[in-house]
C-alpha cells in the first residue's frame, strides 16, 4: 500500500452511518463469495459520497475477475482504465473527473502478492473527503487482506497435512514386504484418518473387482453376502471410472449408485465413498470407503489425492508378486489395448507396417540359401619329397612362390655322393681288370667272383649317377607353392622321403565347405552356389557342390559335415588357404520360413525329447 495517498484529516467519526442490513449481510456471510458482495456495500456507505464500486479479486487462472459491485445493475466498464493502472502499478490511482467526481483504485496487496484491486467512483467536494475516504478504505482493504492471508494460511495447513498423510501412507506401503501386507496398512490408515468403521481394496481380476483386503480384518470370507454386494459397489466404480459418493454431492456429473445404495442399505452406513486407483491408463483396484457422517468436499479431495498418489506404488507392489504366466498375460493384454484403442496412432501404424511385413514375407519367396565356413584349396596338390638323406645346400622357392614345371626348389649337397661315385668307379675298373686276369688264365672260378665284384660296382655306380641327378628338387608341374621353406635351414640334414614342398596347380581350385549338421540336410550334389572370400569381399564365385562326405567334424561346440565343390572357370585371383563364405542354393522358400525354421525346429526337437 502506497502512504503518498494518505494525508491529514479527520476522525473516522466524520465518515456516514453504514446501514444495518449491510452489516448484517456481512455477518451472516458464509461463503466468500457471499462475504465480498457484501463487504462493498458496506464500504460504499461507509466511505459516503460513493456512486459506484467494483471489487476485482485474482482467479485460480491468474486473472483478476469481478468478485462484487454496487449497485448491482450499474454498468462499471468505465472504470476499466482506472483499474488496469492500479494493476500495473501496484499503487492506488486517483484521476479527477469533472463535476467534482473522482475515480478511485486501490490495490489489495498481501504479502507482497497482488490479490486484487478495489475501484470506487467518488463524489467529493474538497480534498479532506477524499483523504478521508482513503482512510476509510485503507481501514476496509485491511481487513480484507487479513481475511485472504488468514484463508491462505489454512490452506497451506491444509496442504501440510495432506502431504504429511501423503507421506505416512507411503512409507506404510513401502516398508511393507509384500502386496497383501501393505494393502492391509493402507486401508488401516485410511480408516483412522477418515474416521471410517470400514474400507476395503478390491483389486481387477478378470475385468471385475474382488475384495482384496479390508480394514481391522486380518481374515474374511469373500462369499459372504456383503463381502458380494462390495464386490458389485466397486464394480460400479470400476465400470464407471469416476468417483462415487453417497449421499450424492449436489454438482458433478450424474453416475450409477445402485449398487452403492444397496451396499449402504445392507450394511447401515450413512455415508459410502469409492474412489477408483488408476495406474497410467490401467485400472488395478478400488478403495470403498463407509463412515457413519457424510465425506466433506476436502475429505475428498483429500482422498483422490491420496489414490493418484499411492496408486504406482501399490501397482509395482501388485507386479513385483506376478509369476511369470501372469506377468505375460498382463502385457499382452496391455499391448492388445495400445493397439485397439484411439491412442497413439504411431504404434498402431507400426504395428499394421509389421503386420503387412510378415504376410508379404510369408508370400513371397526367394531363394533359401545355406551359408557355411569354406576354405579353398587347389584340386590336385603334389609334395616334392628328399630323394636321399642328405643336407640343404640352397632353397631359392618357398611357400607362396608361383613356380614352372621343372622350376628348381630346392638344392641338396652332392659332395658325398661325388666321393661315392668316384669310389664306385675305382671298384669298378679293379673288378673289370681282374676279370680280364682270370679270362687270360682260364681260371673259371676268379672269373665269376670278379664278374660278380664288377656288377656290384656298376649297381653301386650307377646308384651313385641317379642320386647326383636328383641333387635337385624340382616342381613337378605349373603352379604355386602351398607349403614349404627351406631358406632358414640351409646346411639342415633332411631325411629320406621328407616332404620338402606342396605345390597346387592354379587352374583347378576345390572349396572346402564345414556345413552345420542342422543344415546338411538340405545340401545335395550338383547343387550351385556362391563364394566370397574374406580377402576379397567384392567379388564372388560360383561354385557347384561335388561331394558330401559322410562323417561329422566337431569344432567349437558345433558338428560340421565336410562338403567339397568345384570352382566354375578360372579364378587367378584366388589363392589356396584363403578363407571365406560360402552359401549354397537349396530351393525356394519364404522369406518368414527362412527366418522362422531353425526356432520351428528347436521346438520340435525339445516337445520330442520330453514328450512321453
Amino acid at each position: 500500500m502506497t502512504t503518498t495517498l494518505v494525508r491529514d484529516a479527520g476522525p473516522l467519526s466524520d465518515a456516514p452511518v453504514v446501514t444495518q442490513d449491510a452489516w448484517q449481510a456481512l455477518a451472516q456471510a458464509k461463503t466468500a463469495e457471499q462475504l465480498c458482495q457484501a463487504w462493498l456495500p458496506a464500504l460504499c456507505d461507509l466511505i459516503g459520497g460513493v456512486q459506484a464500486g467494483l471489487l476485482l479479486l485474482e482467479d485460480t487462472s491468474g486473472s483478476f475477475v469481478p468478485a462484487a459491485l454496487w449497485p448491482m445493475e450499474a454498468e462499471l466498464l468505465y472504470l476499466r482504465e482506472v483499474a488496469e493502472e492500479a494493476l500495473t502499478s501496484r499503487r492506488g490511482v486517483v484521476r479527477k473527473m469533472d463535476a467534482g467526481s473522482a475515480h478511485f483504485a486501490y490495490p489489495l496487496d498481501s504479502n507482497g502478492h497482488l490479490i486484487g484491486v478495489v475501484i470506487l467512483d467518488l463524489c467529493v467536494a474538497h480534498d479532506a473527503a477524499m483523504t478521508q475516504a482513503v482512510r476509510v478504505l485503507h481501514w476496509g482493504a485491511g481487513w480484507l487482506i487479513n481475511l485472504f492471508s488468514q484463508r491462505t494460511v489454512l490452506e497451506q495447513a491444509g496442504r501440510l497435512e495432506r502431504s504429511a498423510a501423503l507421506l505416512d501412507l507411503a512409507l506404510a506401503v513401502l516398508s511393507e514386504a509384500d502386496f497383501r501386507q501393505a494393502s492391509l496398512s493402507v486401508v488401516n490408515q485410511l480408516a483412522r484418518r477418515f474416521d471410517c468403521h470400514q474400507v476395503m481394496l478390491g483389486l481387477e481380476k478378470g475385468k471385475s473387482i474382488r475384495v482384496e483386503a479390508v480394514s481391522h480384518s486380518a481374515w474374511f470370507d469373500d462369499k459372504t453376502n456383503l463381502m458380494h454386494l462390495a464386490s458389485v459397489a466397486m464394480n460400479e466404480t470400476f465400470d464407471q471410472r469416476a468417483r462415487v459418493v453417497l449421499p450424492e454431492p449436489e454438482s458433478g456429473p450424474p453416475l450409477l449408485t445402485v449398487a452403492h445404495r444397496q451396499y449402504a442399505d445392507e450394511s447401515g452406513s450413512k455415508a459410502v465413498c469409492s474412489v477408483p486407483l488408476e495406474v497410467g491408463n490401467r485400472l488395478i483396484g478400488v478403495w470403498l470407503l463407509e463412515r457413519d457422517h457424510p465425506f466433506s468436499e476436502e475429505e475428498l479431495g483429500t482422498i483422490e489425492t491420496l489414490a493418484l498418489s499411492l496408486s504406482p506404488i501399490l501397482g509395482l507392489k501388485l507386479d513385483a508378486q506376478e509369476n511369470l504366466l501372469q506377468h505375460t498375460r498382463r502385457s499382452a493384454a496391455h499391448t492388445l489395448r495400445l493397439l485397439t484403442d484411439s491412442s497413439r496412432p504411431g504404434m498402431k501404424l507400426l504395428a499394421l507396417l509389421l503386420a503387412l511385413g510378415l504376410v508379404i514375407s510369408a508370400v513371397f519367396t526367394i531363394d533359401h540359401r545355406v551359408a557355411a565356413q569354406a576354405v579353398v584349396e587347389g584340386a590336385v596338390q603334389r609334395v616334392a619329397v628328399a630323394p636321399f638323406q642328405g643336407y640343404v645346400q640352397q632353397a631359392p622357392a618357398r611357400a607362396g612362390d608361383v613356380v614352372r614345371g621343372g622350376q628348381v626348389l630346392a638344392v641338396l649337397e652332392d659332395k658325398d655322393l661325388q666321393l661315392e661315385r668316384v669310389r664306385w668307379e675305382a671298384e669298378l675298373e679293379v673288378a673289370q681288370r681282374k676279370e680280364q686276369e682270370a679270362m687270360s688264365k682260364g681260371d673259371r672260378v676268379e672269373l665269376r667272383l670278379a664278374s660278380a665284384q664288377a656288377s656290384q660296382a656298376r649297381a653301386q655306380l650307377d646308384l651313385a649317377r641317379e642320386k647326383l641327378a636328383r641333387v635337385n628338387v624340382v616342381a613337378p608341374f605349373d603352379g604355386i607353392v602351398v607349403k614349404g621353406d627351406l631358406s632358414q635351414q640351409l646346411g639342415s640334414p633332411v631325411e629320406l622321403g621328407k616332404v620338402l614342398f606342396e605345390i597346387a596347380p592354379l587352374d583347378s581350385w576345390r572349396v572346402i565347405l564345414k556345413v552345420d549338421d542342422r543344415d546338411i540336410g538340405f545340401v545335395q550334389a550338383g547343387m550351385p552356389g556362391q563364394l566370397v572370400l574374406t580377402s576379397l569381399p567384392d567379388q564372388s564365385y560360383d561354385f557347384h557342390v561335388s561331394k558330401i562326405t559322410p562323417v561329422a567334424i566337431a569344432e567349437d561346440g558345433l558338428n560340421y559335415f565336410r562338403v567339397e565343390a568345384r570352382l566354375n572357370g578360372v579364378a587367378p585371383s584366388v589363392r589356396p588357404n584363403m578363407e571365406g563364405v560360402a552359401k549354397v542354393t537349396v530351393g525356394q522358400r519364404s522369406l518368414l520360413w527362412i527366418w522362422t525354421h531353425r526356432f520351428a525346429d528347436w521346438i520340435r526337437l525339445t516337445y520330442w525329447r520330453w514328450m512321453p
